[in-house]
C-alpha cells in the first residue's frame, strides 16, 4: 500500500488491468496465478448490461469470503453443475475452486474444480454454435496430502499435476510449495 499525505485511507497499488476498474464482481486480473477456493453463500439472477449495451439476465455465484460475486457464463455453470448438481439451493456452502484462465483472447474466470471432489472428473460442456469442449474438473485436496495411487492407462502414463490446497486461505496451488498469503480481492 502507498501511503498519502490527506489522511484518506491508502489504497493498495494496481497491478492488473482489471485493478482499475473496481466493482461488484470477480475479474480474472484479481486472481493473478493463484486458485481461490470460495465457499457459495447464494445464487440468484440479474439484469445486467452485457458489452453490446443490452440488458441481459446473468446468473449470479455469492460467495463467504468475499463481497464480490462470480457472473455465471455457460462454461462456469455447467462446471459448478456437474460438481453440485442441478439444484441450485444445494449449491450453498459448497466450496468451489476458481482461476483465471483465457478465452478467445481475453482473461476470464474458469472453474477449477473442488475440495469436495474425491477425484479428478471429466465433463463435457456443451455451447451453442460450438464443437463440445472437454473438461477436467479438479480434486483440490489440502496442502500435504496426496492422492490415493489409481491405475493409469497405458498411453496415458502421466498423472495429472498435483495441486495443494489450503483449507486457511482458500488458496490452490500446483507448483509453489507456499500458497500466498493474499486472497484478498
Amino acid at each position: 500500500m502507498q501511503s498519502n499525505n490527506n489522511n484518506t485511507p491508502a489504497l493498495r497499488k494496481p497491478t492488473d488491468f482489471d485493478d482499475l476498474f473496481v466493482g461488484r464482481f470477480l475479474k480474472a486480473g484479481q486472481f493473478g496465478e493463484k486458485k481461490v477456493s470460495l465457499t457459495i453463500s447464494d445464487v440468484n439472477v440479474e439484469k445486467l448490461a452485457g458489452d453490446d449495451g443490452k440488458e441481459k439476465t446473468k446468473g449470479i455465484v455469492s460467495f463467504k469470503e468475499t463481497g464480490l460475486g462470480l457472473v455465471l457464463n455457460k462454461t462456469n455453470a455447467t462446471c459448478i453443475r456437474e460438481m453440485l448438481g442441478r439444484e441450485l439451493s444445494k449449491w450453498v456452502g459448497h466450496k468451489i475452486t476458481l482461476f483465471a484462465s483465457e478465452w478467445n483472447g481475453e482473461p476470464c474466470i474458469r472453474v477449477w474444480g473442488s475440495p469436495e471432489l474425491h477425484a479428478d472428473k471429466r465433463i463435457e460442456v456443451r455451447l451453442p454454435k460450438r464443437k463440445p469442449i472437454m473438461m477436467t474438473l479438479h480434486a483440490v485436496r489440502p496442502a500435504g496430502v496426496k492422492a490415493a495411487p489409481k491405475a493409469q492407462p497405458a498411453r496415458d502414463p502421466e498423472p495429472p499435476p498435483e495441486t495443494k490446497f489450503d483449507p486457511e486461505t482458500g488458496v490452490v496451488d500446483e507448483m509453489d510449495p507456499e500458497p500466498s498469503d493474499d486472497t484478498t480481492f
